[in-house]
C-alpha cells in the first residue's frame, strides 16, 4: 500500500469483509518485530505512521483475528508491503 497526502486509495490498509465479523485484532509488526498498529475496529486502518512518524518504506507483517456472525473464528496473517 502506498499512503501519501490522504488523496490516494491507498492511504489506508484495513482488513476487507464480508457481511458482519467483529475484529478480535489487527495488528502491523516492522520487520524488528515491534508493534507499529494495533486495532479492534474492523473499520479502522492503518496510515503507515507509528507514534504519528511515517514509517519508512518495506516489507510488514499484518496477523488479524476475526469472528464472522455464525461463531466461526478466521485467522489470517501475511506480509504487506509500505511504498512511500
Amino acid at each position: 500500500f502506498s499512503p501519501g497526502n490522504g488523496s490516494s486509495t491507498n492511504d489506508n490498509l484495513k482488513v476487507q469483509h464480508l457481511g458482519n465479523a467483529t475484529l478480535n485484532h489487527f495488528r502491523i509488526f516492522n520487520r524488528w518485530g515491534q508493534l507499529v498498529f494495533e486495532t479492534t475496529n474492523i473499520n479502522q486502518g492503518w496510515n503507515g505512521r507509528y507514534n504519528d512518524v511515517p514509517q519508512p518504506m518495506g516489507t510488514y507483517v499484518y496477523q488479524l483475528q476475526a469472528i464472522t456472525n455464525k461463531g466461526k473464528i478466521i485467522n489470517k496473517q501475511g506480509n504487506i508491503t509500505l511504498i512511500r
